[in-house]
């Protein structure tokens, strides 16, 4: 930390307290070994006392509680300290410094009041029933007989778009490694800057996601979300769909978190055949899922949404019967917010036609390396095939022809 390495602040809530008090005092005597203090909305200082360190950090604080156990962690080049704070406690009469107070508005009014984790109280008693997936990160079908789509398209892109780079710098590392040059060190940073961007890049999309659903079912009046459980899916069938890039158990975390704020509860049921059973007439067709998005019944030969059907299979086993409007609402996640398709009509049980913009990035410094590292591997390989020359120095003779052309 004495480097000058970048430091940042992040804050982890403990939602309730769940252990006795004498309990938490019994095995974190140093929860009072530190204290935090804001300059501003967005700067403060991180003392430690054992230490006589003032680290100056970057972050919000939105809620105001009981500090927790500090966790001062070392990611990708920063320094981040993790803060649990248990709201919804009174400030000690000792140890004032470690009752946390909030020093940031919250601009979008999510946060009323910052001593409690619920700032919204329940508007209606309807019923939301979720089919999560990749293509259709949620398909909802709400008691009520609305239903809608958001799409996570996006995330698959984003992540096949990162996964190029990251290969192309774990490539340039190891050729650079293997030849004896001091330099993969440089690319061996750069590959774990790209994974960490990766996973932040898709963390905010799956957050964003949560926030509009989570937004809209409470102006739908929803006071429960059942999701669907794929029990063992990763362990049994697992592949680099459900286990790279589709995060459910991260995405289920993340949906307890957020709809708490709204005071909606959230139950978890199994799924099992819920995408090979029709909703209409309650037959496991054997051929009823015709293609991405489409589900028919082979009996009545109506047309349905495949994941709109999982959904409902999954509110009838609950005992609900819901007749679903004709047309679906669809949004698509984006990293500028998400975006309505077809606002005016809705969705059909086809997919929407929309162009996705191209992501950005792939001008910037990245992009712009790609044609010193594809000349580094042509390098590596003119090295393999010839053993008359020292090897460092038909290394530089290569890049010196890539620099004349």
């Amino acid at each position: 930390m004495g480097q000058g390495r970048p430091k940042r602040l992040t804050q982890t809530m403990r939602r309730g307290s769940e252990r006795p008090a004498k309990c938490d005092e019994a095995r974190g005597r140093g929860l009072d070994r530190y204290y935090l203090e804001p300059i501003n909305e967005g700067e403060g200082y991180l003392v430690l006392k054992d230490f006589n360190l003032r680290i100056r950090y970057a972050g919000r604080i939105r809620w105001e509680g009981k500090q927790g156990r500090l966790e001062i962690i070392y990611v990708n080049g920063r320094w981040f300290a993790l803060v649990p704070i248990e709201v919804g406690v009174d400030p000690p009469k000792s140890n004032k410094r470690g009752y946390v107070e909030p020093n940031y508005e919250d601009k979008k009014g999510r946060i009323v009041n910052p001593r409690s984790i619920r700032q919204k109280d329940p508007i209606g008693d309807r019923e939301a029933f979720i089919d999560m997936g990749l293509n259709n990160l949620f398909a909802v079908t709400i008691s009520d007989g609305s239903a809608m789509l958001i799409k996570g398209g996006t995330i698959k892109s984003e992540y096949y778009w990162w996964k190029g780079e990251i290969a192309t710098y774990q490539a340039v590392r190891d050729m650079l490694k293997n030849a004896g040059l001091s330099t993969w060190r440089e690319y061996h940073e750069k590959y774990l800057k790209a994974i960490y961007k990766r996973d932040e890049r898709l963390r905010h999309l799956c957050i964003t996601a949560i926030r509009l659903l989570a937004d809209e079912l409470y102006r739908r009046d929803v006071r429960k979300l059942y999701i669907g459980y794929p029990i063992m899916l990763s362990q049994d069938n697992g592949n680099e769909y459900n286990t790279n890039i589709w995060w459910f158990r991260k995405i289920v975390l993340w949906i307890v978190d957020i709809f708490m704020e709204y005071n909606i509860d959230v139950e978890i049921v199994p799924e099992d055949y819920t995408s090979k059973e029709c909703s209409i007439c309650g037959i496991k067709h054997k051929n009823g899922r015709k293609h991405r998005g489409l589900y028919i019944c082979s009996k009545t030969g109506k047309k349905i949404n495949a994941d709109i059907n999982a959904a409902l299979n999954i509110a009838r086993r609950l005992g609900h019967r819901i007749r679903i409007a004709r047309k679906i609402m669809s949004y698509l996640v984006t990293h500028n917010g998400v975006k309505p398709l077809n606002p005016l009509q809705g969705a059909n049980t086809r997919d929407p036609s929309i162009e996705t913009p191209p992501l950005k990035g792939g001008e910037g410094v990245i992009g712009n390396e790609k044609e010193e590292l594809k000349s580094q591997i042509l390098a590596y390989k003119i090295l393999e095939a010839c053993h008359l020359c020292d090897v460092r120095a038909i290394y530089i003779l290569v890049l010196i022809i890539n620099l004349i052309w």
